[in-house]
């Protein structure tokens, strides 16, 4: 379990971050915890592994500006907007 410092520095940001942009390629190989939309943004694919119950494809959709998604991610998407990945085990 991570303790309330490495919380606090995951909600502030002080972890690694990638800039994901609209493509037509996925970004693969992420080992992430959050995703920030920024600007309005469509995701056309959001891998959750097995670590999320449920259907991925119910998070392929367009998020308004502002937007956070927390939970486990290998793959991403977009084919629009901008996406800021929060990746695990960077602090």
């Amino acid at each position: 379990m991570d303790t309330t410092q490495e919380l606090l520095s995951e909600q502030l940001g002080k972890g690694g971050v990638q800039i994901v942009v609209a493509s037509d390629n996925a970004v693969g190989s992420l080992n992430c915890y959050a995703v920030h939309f920024p600007i309005d943004t469509t995701v056309t694919d959001l891998d959750t592994g097995a670590n999320v119950t449920g259907t991925d494809s119910n998070l392929h959709q367009s998020y308004s500006a502002g937007t956070t998604l927390f939970l486990s991610f290998t793959q991403i998407q977009i084919s629009s907007g901008l996406a800021l990945i929060y990746k695990n085990d960077t602090l």
